[in-house]
């Protein structure tokens, strides 16, 4: 596993945070006021806004700010052969929405999107079960795109 410069490292975190922040501004990301219900759609779109950076644009660890990472980003489009051909749906959902860790020691790298995404809703003044709603729902939308690009 290849190891990266601390600073570069906080340095890509910066960057990451503020990418998907003037993704929100724009409009090309963020909560809507009401769920969209569970869509590939929708976890391409969140994927591209939030996790591409990163995991890259088809997920194999390359993306524009991996190198700056302290870890190695893993090629999420083979988590299913690693995982004797069935995709880990649990495990995936569980790192995504932070109740797993993704490393054994330090900080963790990767943000908590579930909490990324309900701070969004909460900035579109949303009662708190639709909040919880919107971000299952795009928790799962997410799930479902990852479990899209698994390697045959």
């Amino acid at each position: 596993m290849k190891r990266k410069h601390g600073v570069a490292g906080l340095v890509a975190g910066g960057l990451l945070i503020a990418a998907a922040s003037a993704a929100a501004a724009s409009g090309t990301a963020g909560t809507p006021l009401v769920s969209e219900g569970i869509s590939i759609e929708l976890g391409r779109r969140d994927y591209r806004n939030y996790c591409a950076a990163c995991h890259g644009t088809e997920g194999k660890g390359d993306g524009t700010l991996a190198e700056f990472l302290t870890l190695a980003v893993p090629d999420i489009t083979q988590l299913s052969k690693l995982n004797s051909g069935k995709f880990p749906e649990e495990r995936v959902t569980e790192v995504i929405d932070g109740r797993a860790e993704v490393k054994v020691h330090g900080m963790r790298d990767m943000p908590v999107w579930g909490d990324w995404f309900d701070s969004e809703a909460i900035s579109q003044d949303t009662d708190r079960d639709t909040r919880e709603l919107i971000v299952q729902d795009r928790i799962q939308s997410l799930v479902g795109y990852i479990k899209s690009i698994q390697a045959k």
